[in-house]
């Protein structure tokens, strides 16, 4: 008989990989570039703009829980930036940009290939679940720092629409396994988006996190980091 685990759930930011520079930082980079290919000299600083929209869009995504596209936000600054409707063709030059920036900044924890690779040799079937805007940001971080290989499926918010903590990407995700709740788990560094969204969804939860102690945590599990999170997510 099989494991009663049949898949494993990993968020992807703060867990499996990190930033080399401060968000921030990589933003300013990717705008910087943009503004290189703008047909003209924008009145503001594009950063400045971004700012401005990414407040409002970041309210009603945490509020409602759902995911606003890179391509709605990346016109809607074009917009501002040009003051008329961008054309498709700079929206998505812009889009590739994002893109590539965000990847090329991220590193992978030390410990999360050995670990994905211990549970990908178990048989266990393996997933990312992730909170960003564009699907092929997550893609190509996964296969900038090699890990892309270990995954059966990426799923983003960019992809469904809905964020974590909701419901609902946790049950999108099973249904792409035929799988029950009860037939997974979900590994976070959140506790608001990883370990209540998945507990909501009645999947078992394991929050990797050096910040915060056993005792304020409702994770069913709670390791430091994924090496020591390793034993028990191949015991499962």
């Amino acid at each position: 008989m099989g494991p009663r685990v049949k898949v494993i759930f990993f968020d992807l930011g703060e867990t499996l990989v990190t930033q080399n520079i401060e968000d921030n930082m990589v933003t300013k980079q990717a705008l910087k570039e943009i503004t290189r290919i703008l047909p003209q000299r924008p009145r503001e600083n594009l950063f400045k703009i971004y700012r401005r929209g990414y407040r409002i869009n970041h309210s009603l995504r945490s509020r409602h829980h759902v995911e606003i596209p890179v391509e709605t936000w990346m016109r809607q600054l074009l917009r501002k930036a040009l003051e008329r409707n961008p054309e498709d063709r700079l929206v998505n030059k812009a889009i590739k940009i994002i893109v590539k920036t965000r990847a090329a900044n991220a590193v992978a924890f030390k410990d999360a290939k050995p670990t994905l690779e211990k549970l990908s040799k178990r048989g266990t079937k393996l997933a990312v679940i992730s909170n960003v805007s564009s699907h092929d940001v997550a893609v190509q971080i996964l296969k900038n720092v090699g890990l892309r290989k270990y995954f059966d499926q990426v799923i983003t918010s960019a992809q469904t629409g809905i964020r974590k903590p909701d419901p609902g990407i946790f049950l999108y995700a099973l249904l792409q396994f035929g799988l029950k709740p009860s037939q997974a788990v979900h590994v976070g560094d959140s506790e608001e988006h990883d370990v209540r969204g998945a507990k909501t969804a009645g999947i078992k939860t394991v929050l990797i996190s050096s910040r915060t102690s056993s005792a304020e945590t409702i994770a069913d599990y709670h390791f430091r980091n994924l090496a020591e999170a390793a034993n028990l997510l191949q015991s499962l």
